[in-house]
């Protein structure tokens, strides 16, 4: 942030301070205009001075200057740096410590919220247990929830923490300033309960939710919420002392006022994902009467402790009636009402809501956030509510008031009493089979996954509880109690399921992800049927699944199917219809069916745009999917734009260490790649991959895949050690994480397999790459795609050593399976076709290389068509193929085609000047030395000054257009020409 603007935003805070608190959201509109992220800024700081107030200081808390940090604040006008971060101002203080507004330096440009911690923790344990918390907090990718970027501690051991800056004020604060009505209100709060149920599917439980921690922002316009402090209560939680009770209460383990009774009767441990739900009805009965439930403020600890014990809430209703006139006023005229008519709009149904919502006996609270959701979506809705006692009279009165207008015109009241009964057993039932199912799956996520990472579920005769029990193992765990559980609760079955298929996915656990699916979907399309949201929802997932696993055919009859009938059934409009399509437009891709691919990607696109804004997260992942297939068309200038463009946006919308915009990173270095320029797209792989490793762990899928990647530019330009090193790095995880029969780990062996081979190690790549084959043949079956390939790169070690016996027999064997198994125009039929091409070529076997050559040429003008750069490549081989055999004529056409796409699609591209060697070659050859010199001069010379950005594999294009060259001038009686040109 520049200076100015940070002068800006001082003199807005202290000009607004100065107003009554009232006047303030008008003075603040006015000056700043236009400027949302202005007003949002200063709005942020007003409501810190709130928060630093006794609501964030209990009387119990250490007193002021008592327990302060080992960090000092910078002192008037003078800049203090921690780490990479540069402190800008202090947005907020607290009993653990103080939050300030950073600017992080390297290797990212960006404003991040860092919190200080202070002393009295033993730093080693915090940071030893944030870092075990962070491997689970990156599997949350939710807009709802804010991310922790970093974590390290001072050069004296105090702790911090780098978190996503956001511009917002606290949600209470928000929803005041803008007088949002109730339903208005109760809208943003469920968007809140949709991001903390997200986190409890990935066992992640806040503890210290409350206003300050709920921030709201604006987007296109839109109340925003974003969750902050995600998992950094419980990083931090550790036993407590008597000595340390008191201040550590309220700034480690939770916030006075939002507790539940058994988050402060204990240590901590004995919570779960209830905890939660006490604390959202909490926020919720403040957004509803403006105050929270229970008071705290100066009081002692022991007071505190009896209230949250033994004091039943007041209603809601019952709290603006009770309260002074003066702030009854101001609260209801804070949401455009009067104090009568707020206290009767939340009587009844909202009271039972709040009221359940703050249960002391958990198991009487609801089960889960997205079960208090639900209930205010039904009171949304004008449906009966959980809460309520299902009354015959209630549910007539809640169906009278959806039907005013219909029952005024009714004739008998008899009649309307029976219709509404009848409607509301009807809805009763409906309701209470989805409660039931939502509640059995949240118990069993609760009893059979998140409760085994307790010590007292892991103990046992003979065994000792591990600390840092893997998700993994959980997951398996729980899979196995499946079986039998659910015998007669079929829908529940097939919810748990698809629940634990899904993180399975998020894992990239494959086969165990289509295990449960495909239960989980034969379980749906039996009750609820073939067309059921939910069951076309699982298929949904089950066709990308077979995707992730290489099943392209499969995974494309599954997703047309699923997304002809969501058409039909849901619209076109609806978000599981358009994550079906941009799941197919994935496939269409892997498929190389580019002209479908585009189609259905700028249909995705057209309509997220127009239903969800130009800069909603699934929007912009349908413009990198549409960058991504212009560059697999050949297309790189408006990739690499519409790559950029999206990648900045992301950077802005989502942050530049967010899960989508690192992939958007990873799709620009590929674009890169295409293009030829290799250092950039090291660059990029080398920046993406040291902050997956940091946010991710080194560990996860997406780390791994940037290591491909990175390992991959290295080999691009000759630095195949490097590569090697990477490879093997990759390869060890990936036995040890995945098991050495993973499909992921035999890639990783054949790509090892590459760079050994790039290094003249033929006889240890050989062997790697048999060793593979040998474990996919009995693990895939002889005809598995990725069995074919490890065939190919087996016979490449051969040939590269120049073992031909062995290798042409696997390589013919490897073509002949994949034309029957695949199809003759399959990308990997195609791709191993090529390769027996080269192979002859190199042997001098021109006949064969020739045939197969002219087989790829036509399946890549087919499936690709013909102004596709890889059907130029095929156009050039088979050119090169005809020259070899002296086939100068008919060598001609093709090379005159190749160049002249090339001059206009890629001008600059290394490819373009091998097309005109190769035109100057068949030129000579037809004796037309004047044409063919400048053409052949020019093509070598451009390949020369362009050599880093020919792969190593291609540079012996390089060395025939140098012999021709020679050959040139030779040729046309011109020696002393051909001494001028040495080979360099």
């Amino acid at each position: 942030m520049d200076g100015g603007r940070l002068e800006r935003i001082e003199e807005l805070y202290h000009a607004a301070r100065e107003r009554e608190a009232g006047e303030r959201a008008a003075f603040l509109r006015d000056a700043c205009r236009s400027d949302e992220g202005l007003r949002l800024e200063v709005e942020a700081l007003l409501a810190q001075d709130v928060l630093s107030g006794p609501l964030e200081r209990p009387a119990w808390a250490a007193p002021e200057g008592q327990g302060s940090s080992e960090f000092l604040p910078p002192a008037e006008g003078q800049a203090t740096t921690i780490g990479r971060y540069h402190l800008l101002q202090k947005i907020g203080e607290g009993g653990m410590g103080e939050v300030w507004l950073a600017e992080q330096s390297e290797p990212v440009r960006r404003r991040v919220a860092l919190k200080v911690v202070k002393t009295g923790m033993n730093t080693r344990e915090v940071m030893a247990r944030f870092e075990s918390e962070r491997q689970a907090l990156a599997l949350m990718d939710h807009p709802a929830i804010a991310t922790v970027f970093d974590a390290d501690s001072t050069p004296q051991g105090t702790p911090y923490f780098a978190m996503e800056y956001v511009a917002g004020v606290p949600i209470t604060a928000y929803c005041d300033n803008h007088r949002l009505t109730t339903p208005e209100r109760l809208q943003l709060f469920t968007r809140v309960c949709e991001g903390v149920q997200h986190a409890h599917q990935k066992a992640i439980i806040h503890r210290d939710l409350k206003p300050s921690n709920v921030l709201v922002t604006e987007v296109d316009g839109r109340p925003t919420p974003k969750i902050i402090d995600f998992g950094i209560a419980k990083a931090l939680t550790q036993k407590l002392t008597p000595d340390t009770i008191f201040t550590r209460l309220g700034a480690v383990i939770g916030t006075p006022e939002y507790m539940s009774p058994e988050q402060a009767l204990s240590s901590g441990e004995d919570i779960d994902t209830r905890t939660d739900v006490y604390s959202l009805g909490v926020i919720l009965y403040e957004l509803l009467a403006g105050a929270p439930p229970i008071e705290l403020r100066k009081v002692t600890f022991e007071e505190f402790l009896r209230r949250l014990r033994e004091e039943e809430p007041p209603k809601p209703s019952t709290k603006i009636r009770t309260t002074n006139a003066a702030i009854a006023m101001e609260t209801a005229r804070k949401r455009q009402t009067e104090p009568v008519a707020l206290a009767r709009q939340i009587r009844g149904d909202l009271d039972s809501i709040v009221l359940k919502a703050l249960e002391k006996d958990r198991a009487r609270r609801y089960g889960s956030p997205s079960d208090l959701a639900a209930d205010i979506g039904l009171y949304l809705n004008d449906e009966p509510v959980r809460a309520m006692p299902p009354s015959v009279a209630y549910r007539a009165r809640k169906f009278a008031r959806r039907n005013r207008a219909a029952l005024i015109t009714a004739a008998a009241v008899a009649l309307v009493l029976i219709a509404a009964a009848a409607v509301s057993i009807r809805q009763s039932i409906r309701a209470s089979s989805e409660a039931a199912v939502a509640q059995a799956v949240n118990d069993f996520l609760q009893n059979d996954l998140l409760a085994q990472a307790s010590a007292a579920s892991q103990s046992g005769p003979g065994r000792k509880p591990d600390p840092d029990v893997k998700a993994r193992t959980l997951l398996d765990r729980a899979a196995a109690r499946i079986k039998g559980r659910f015998d007669r609760q079929p829908e529940v079955e097939a919810a748990v399921r698809d629940t634990i298929g899904q993180t399975y996915m998020d894992l990239g656990l494959y086969p165990e992800a289509r295990t449960q699916l495909e239960r989980a979907l034969e379980v749906r399309r039996r009750v609820l049927g073939v067309k059921n949201p939910q069951t076309l929802k699982t298929m949904g997932r089950l066709g990308y699944t077979a995707f992730l696993q290489g099943k392209y055919p499969e995974a494309e009859a599954l997703l047309t199917q699923t997304l002809k009938m969501q058409r039909r059934v849901l619209g076109l409009e609806n978000l599981d219809t358009l994550l079906s399509m941009n799941y197919l437009g994935t496939v269409y891709r892997a498929e190389e069916k580019y002209p479908q691919a585009e189609t259905l990607d700028r249909q995705t696109l057209e309509i997220r745009r127009r239903v969800l804004g130009p800069e909603h997260p699934d929007t912009l992942k349908s413009m990198g999917n549409l960058a991504t297939v212009y560059q697999e068309e050949g297309k790189y200038a408006p990739a690499e734009a519409l790559q950029t463009q999206t990648q900045e946006s992301l950077r802005r919308v989502l942050g530049p260490e967010h899960p989508t915009t690192l992939q958007s990173m990873n799709n620009l270095a590929t674009v890169y790649r295409h293009e030829g320029d290799y250092a950039r797209a090291e660059a990029l792989d080398t920046q993406v991959l040291e902050i997956r490793r940091r946010v991710l762990g080194p560990e996860h899928p997406s780390t791994l895949q940037s290591m491909i990647n990175l390992a991959n530019a290295y080999s691009d330009q000759d630095k195949y050690v490097q590569a090697a090193s990477l490879e093997s790095q990759i390869l060890e995880i990936q036995r040890r994480t995945l098991g050495p029969e993973h499909h992921d780990t035999l890639i990783s062996m054949n790509n090892l397999a590459e760079d050994l081979r790039a290094q003249g190690k033929y006889a240890e790549a050989v062997v790697l790459s048999s060793q593979a084959l040998e474990i996919e043949r009995r693990v895939l079956g002889p005809e598995h795609r990725y069995t074919l390939d490890s065939m190919g790169s087996v016979a490449a070690a051969y040939a590269a050593e120049g073992k031909y016996a062995q290798a042409e027999p696997l390589l013919r064997q490897a073509v002949d399976s994949a034309r029957r198994v695949l199809g003759p125009e399959d990308p990997d039929s195609l791709a191993m076709a090529s390769y027996a091409a080269s192979m002859y070529q190199w042997q001098g076997r021109f006949g064969l290389a020739e045939s197969y050559a002219t087989e790829v040429l036509a399946g890549r003008r087919h499936a690709l068509g013909s102004d596709h750069p890889d059907t130029m490549t095929a156009s050039e081989d088979l050119a090169l193929a005809y020259l070899s055999q002296g086939k100068f004529t008919e060598a001609e056409p093709l090379a005159r085609e190749a160049l002249e796409f090339n001059r206009k699609q890629q001008p600059d591209n290394w490819q373009r000047f091998r097309a005109e060697s190769l035109l100057g070659k068949s030129l000579a050859g037809q004796k037309k030395y004047a044409d063919a010199e400048p053409l052949l001069v020019d093509g070598y010379q451009g390949m020369l000054s362009r050599k880093e950005r020919i792969a190593m594999p291609d540079r012996y294009h390089l060395e025939r257009a140098h012999e021709w060259v020679v050959q040139l001038h030779r040729a046309w009686k011109k020696p002393q020409k051909a001494e001028e040109w040495p080979k360099k």
